[in-house]
């Protein structure tokens, strides 16, 4: 199994400002993950514009196969440095991971990360280089199973001051914290949640600073692959079926037309779990959702179109797992297997269903036009998602 970096994030804004002076930008590619981190100087409109330019200008060079001196050089010639201060326009941590192990970590004028292994708080080893005048802290390093990780902004190391820490959190003590926490075994967004709200009471509510967190858990990837509609030609109904059935990980199958299909290649039966879990709410959406259907190897099997249309919709409300409600309805059961799994294979087939209409604005089938709203939801979670027609 392949070995990847789970990310989330959350970012408190400083009291009575709309827009956070924080920015964090995490793109996903085939094997590379990209995480940056920006604070813009000062807060509210001028800092959440900094930050942002930083984060946007670092990621895509970086992704383009730019050094970290040209990102750097870039972002000094770009960006205004405080006429008064003689303060750099914004801080920047960049870190990224290449085939879920080695870790590349560049930082400016940001707290170091905080990265947890067996319980421990790890030093990394830091190369410290001096880049156009700035002076950067930059770190190789390999991962493995089980590390935990946090980004963190200023707002984090200051928070508290005055208060329960008389000199702020600081770095340490919030180390301390996440390697306590470690020990609940919980994933990246949880590690954010708790972070978070520790932050926001050492605040006592009104933080004075923007404060931002990225947590990140090293674990196996997780995949699925899903099966929606059957093949134009009847002929490859077989080999559609065949490949659903040899991919690794979470299998399912999605419409009626097609899992009847699946049991007829496989010589199954098709058992209906007539007692959908919806139905005992007749005023919500999920009693309009049809029952779910069992069959031997598949681990979902449900209606389609109605199922994609709410799965779509609880993906665009949902920013992680935890946001979802219990998997009472088939509608909720694909999103959670949609936001578990990391690597999503789409297999659609394409045949005409002649009873159901198509969209009229779009002229395309509704099967594929939630198909298509489903795999924006998911790339949104950054999720890596390939699509096979037949």
């Amino acid at each position: 199994m392949r070995q990847i970096v789970e990310v989330a994030w959350d970012s408190l804004n400083k009291h009575g400002e709309e827009l956070c002076g924080d920015w964090v930008k995490v793109t996903t590619a085939p094997n590379i993950l990209t995480v940056v981190l920006s604070d813009g100087l000062g807060s509210g409109v001028k800092a959440n514009i900094l930050a942002t330019l930083t984060t946007e200008i670092a990621a895509s060079m970086l992704e383009r196969g730019s050094t970290v001196d040209e990102v750097i050089e870039t972002l000094v010639a770009t960006l205004p440095e405080c006429q008064v201060r003689r303060l750099a326009y914004a801080t920047f941590a960049v870190l990224q991971v290449f085939h879920g192990r080695e870790a590349h970590l560049v930082e400016y004028d940001s707290p170091p990360l905080i990265m947890i292994r067996d319980h421990q708080i790890v030093e990394l080893p830091k190369l410290e280089r001096v880049v156009t005048g700035r002076t950067v802290r930059e770190s190789h390093f390999m991962l493995k199973e089980g590390d935990y990780m946090a980004m963190l902004s200023d707002g984090y190391v200051h928070a508290g001051v005055g208060g329960l820490y008389r000199m702020g959190w600081g770095w340490k003590n919030v180390a301390v914290s996440v390697r306590r926490w470690v020990a609940t075994r919980g994933d990246a967004y949880q590690l954010t949640r708790a972070l978070s709200e520790t932050c926001l009471k050492l605040y006592n509510g009104t933080p004075g600073d923007d404060a931002t967190v990225i947590g990140m858990w090293v674990r196996q990837a997780r995949t699925a692959t899903i099966l929606a509609g059957p093949p134009s030609d009847p002929k490859l109904d077989s080999l559609v079926v065949s490949k659903l059935m040899s991919a690794e990980g979470i299998k399912a199958i999605c419409g009626g037309t097609t899992a009847h299909m699946a049991a007829r290649e496989l010589g199954q039966e098709l058992v209906i779990e007539w007692q959908s879990p919806g139905k005992h709410s007749r005023s919500s959406s999920s009693s309009k959702i049809p029952p779910i259907a069992r069959l031997e190897g598949v681990d979902l099997v449900t209606e389609g179109i109605l199922t994609l249309s709410s799965a779509a919709e609880q993906l665009q409300k949902a920013e992680s797992i935890h946001d979802l409600p219990p998997a009472r309805d088939a509608g909720t059961r694909m999103a959670r297997l949609l936001l578990e799994a990391d690597e999503i294979h789409l297999i659609v087939g394409n045949a005409i269903n002649p009873h159901q209409l198509a969209d009229v604005v779009r002229g395309k089938p509704m099967r594929q036009i939630y198909i298509e709203e489903v795999i924006e939801q998911l790339k949104r979670h950054n999720k890596l998602v390939t699509v096979e027609h037949l």
